[in-house]
């Protein structure tokens, strides 16, 4: 059976191009699509799964830690200059509340108001919460080993509770400990760096912002007189259809292989997963070419072009992500709704990563600022976007790409509208560029920004 797709409407309004013949080109388009579905489906049941099981174990959470070592110092700032007041105490836990609304937090809540306040949690308190939360009984426990002075805390039980914990037990022994003792002062410094990171990236991100909405404002001027131009190279629905076929097949290896592979081969090394993923990137990206799309449409359709120059493709990209600031701005706004709604905040799990061995953290800014981007661009906005485009016009392919896009990653349903946000912002920086160089460095430049952050504090 031999299908012969229409042309695009920019075709027919005067581009010329030859017809697609493909074998069953509707019958993979629609398979594509329900693959591409069934895919998205897996990702949010596993997600859900997970979380699940995270509220049940009990690990570090490292958005309530980055958020207490931030108060902690700006609590030594204050006292610094003779400026602080207990009463703060309540605003800054109710916010960390509203982010960090797990039932093990309230644990490390008592440890924070404890330091804030001068005052070790009291025993009421400790008692109540382990009546009302059975996981962290024993940490509650351990706790009042640690302050007592006739039941010292055993190594073990200290081991035990900063693995569960994290820094928050390393800010509980501190409260123990003389003031001039070296590790009280260790915490001390640590808060006191972060909070001056963290600053240092607010004023940055203010002026980002600002620079970003001059930029915005100036596009949209642009834009408007016709001297800024949005587009996708033309291409059938036939090609946009293999596209499709291709980002599915991507999908479908990359959830499929590692739960199979991880049923036959039970200790199967990490770095196997990631053989897996790039030979899923490698079937994706070559499959519109092994069902018969001409080479050269393959590569305009796919965005694998250098534009006018690597360098100034990636000036572009660099501008391109400044530009679609508001944009994130305000997709974090409506993700902060989404956080006092649902009291779910969104965490991706590569940031437990920047609390590892050296190695561990190399291997985490390499997978977030040169592979995701890489592979990421490829899939997204150089198949998904531009096939999804050539059966619903690029405004929807725009929005349908950067849902899926979204609901993919682990931050849950709280991180969508920034993730949909950046994801719409590297589609635009496609038709811009007519190349995936823009958007690939907008995105690593957005991950690197997180790492250093990360890495910083």
């Amino acid at each position: 059976m031999i299908e012969t797709f229409p042309e695009s409407s920019e075709q027919q309004a005067g581009q010329e191009a030859p017809l697609l013949t493909v074998r069953h080109a509707k019958l993979g388009s629609v398979l594509a699509c329900a693959a591409i579905i069934a895919c998205v489906s897996f990702v949010l049941g596993s997600q859900a799964v997970r979380k699940e099981r995270e509220e049940v174990a009990v690990r570090p959470n490292r958005v309530f830690e980055m958020a207490a070592r931030y108060a902690v110092g700006l609590k030594a700032f204050m006292e610094l200059a003779g400026s602080w007041n207990e009463a703060l105490t309540e605003p800054i836990l109710q916010d960390l509340a509203r982010v960090s609304p797990k039932k093990q937090d309230l644990l490390r809540q008592l440890i924070l108001k404890g330091w804030l306040t001068d005052e070790w949690p009291s025993e009421s308190a400790l008692a109540a919460l382990a009546d009302s939360e059975i996981s962290v009984k024993e940490d509650v426990v351990t706790l009042g080993q640690m302050k007592s002075a006739t039941l010292p805390i055993t190594n073990d039980r200290w081991l035990e509770l900063k693995k569960r914990h994290g820094w928050m037990a390393e800010l509980a022994r501190a409260q123990t400990l003389p003031s001039d003792d070296v590790a009280r002062r260790a915490v001390l410094q640590q808060a006191m760096r972060t909070m001056m990171v963290m600053l240092a990236f607010g004023l940055f991100g203010f002026l980002a912002a600002i620079g970003g909405l001059v930029l915005f404002v100036l596009a949209f001027l642009r834009w408007r007189e016709g001297r800024l131009k949005f587009t996708l190279s033309a291409i059938t629905r036939a090609e946009g259809g293999l596209l499709l076929e291709g980002f599915a097949v991507y999908m479908v290896l990359f959830l499929i292989l590692p739960n199979v592979s991880r049923f036959v081969f039970a200790d199967m090394p990490r770095t196997f997963h990631y053989l897996i993923a790039f030979l899923a990137l490698i079937a994706g990206f070559l499959w519109p070419l092994w069902r018969g799309m001409k080479r050269e449409s393959w590569r305009v359709a796919l965005g694998l072009q250098a534009g006018k120059g690597i360098l100034r493709e990636m000036a572009a990209g660099i501008l391109g992500w400044l530009a679609c600031l508001p944009l994130l701005v305000l997709g974090m706004i409506a993700a902060s709704w989404i956080v006092k709604l649902t009291g779910v905040s969104p965490e991706h799990p590569i940031t437990d990563a920047f609390s590892g061995s050296v190695a561990v953290k190399i291997s985490a800014v390499l997978l977030a600022v040169v592979w995701a981007p890489v592979s990421e661009e490829m899939m997204f906005r150089g198949l998904l976007f531009p096939g999804l485009s050539a059966w619903l016009r690029w405004v929807l392919g725009t929005l349908g790409g950067a849902f899926i896009f979204a609901v993919i990653h682990p931050q849950g349903w709280a991180g969508v509208p920034a993730i949909m946000a950046l994801a719409m912002a590297f589609s635009l920086l496609r038709m811009w560029r007519q190349s995936l160089i823009a958007p690939m460095t907008a995105h690593a430049l957005n991950n690197g920004i997180l790492c250093v952050l990360l890495l910083s504090i």
